[in-house]
């Protein structure tokens, strides 16, 4: 019966696993994108026998099967793409911009797709959140400028001298994989993940008139869902061969 249970056990693993590639190729397109990575852990062992001194009196742990130990995100970076617009950032090394939800809250995205709304403010384009900073660009701006180090600017028509708006930091935080994931490609502060943090000069850049796309390698990711199925497929071939040995056990007692 114990078989039964255990390979029961590792399709349930491997179809969480196969839900998780699922969720990343539906993703391979969406911009800061980072794919998710499961992990799993085998789970209690029956002792059937301590053991002894003596060489053939080995210790017998049958294991009782496996569990998901988590879902983490792997922030590797995406990879650059050129979009020429001067509202759109791709962060190099690590960390988040940080936006401000309705309620006064502040959350966290790799997702640099910006844009204006009526009156200049500037927000994440897909989801219409405020950029930290509160940013507002008059009508009568020209052209728009983000330095490397968050520096934002604009010139304005006769004016030799840009106007300086403020600077846009990024966050980063000790443990991202802490960071709780939202949806929309937004992530929240948890105590996990620790509190946020400026980095020191040089270790972050943005880079206007990117966009960092997701992570995913579809590859990659098709070649871990041929093996989950090939591991599904193994573990019910285990419950068949159980169900066989306990009908044939069932059928001794006649």
């Amino acid at each position: 019966m114990r078989s039964l249970y255990v390979a029961a056990s590792g399709m349930s693993a491997q179809q969480l696993r196969i839900d998780s590639i699922a969720n990343n190729l539906a993703n391979i397109n969406t911009t800061g994108f980072k794919k998710g990575r499961e992990s799993f852990q085998d789970v209690f062992y029956q002792e059937l026998t301590a053991g002894g001194r003596g060489v053939s009196a080995a210790r017998l742990d049958v294991g009782g099967g496996v569990r998901l130990a988590g879902l983490e995100k792997d922030h590797r970076a995406g990879t650059m793409i050129e979009t020429g617009n001067p509202l759109h950032l791709a962060i190099s090394g690590r960390g988040f911009l940080e936006f401000n939800t309705p309620d006064g809250q502040s959350v966290y995205s790799r997702d640099g797709a910006l844009t204006m709304t009526g009156d200049g403010t500037i927000v994440q384009a897909a989801t219409g959140l405020p950029l930290a900073g509160n940013f507002r660009i008059p009508i009568e701006a020209e052209q728009v400028t983000i330095s490397p180090d968050g520096n934002l600017s604009y010139t304005v028509k006769g004016e030799a001298n840009p106007v300086n708006l403020g600077q846009i930091f990024v966050k980063t935080f000790v443990n991202p994989n802490g960071l709780k994931a939202l949806g929309s490609n937004l992530y929240q502060e948890t105590a996990q993940s620790g509190e946020p943090q400026i980095p020191r000069e040089g270790q972050v850049e943005l880079r206007a008139g990117q966009l960092e796309g997701s992570n995913v390698d579809a590859s990659e990711e098709l070649i871990s869902m041929i093996l989950a199925q090939r591991a599904y497929e193994l573990s019910s071939k285990v419950i068949q061969a159980s169900d066989e040995t306990l009908q044939v056990t069932n059928n001794l007692k006649r």
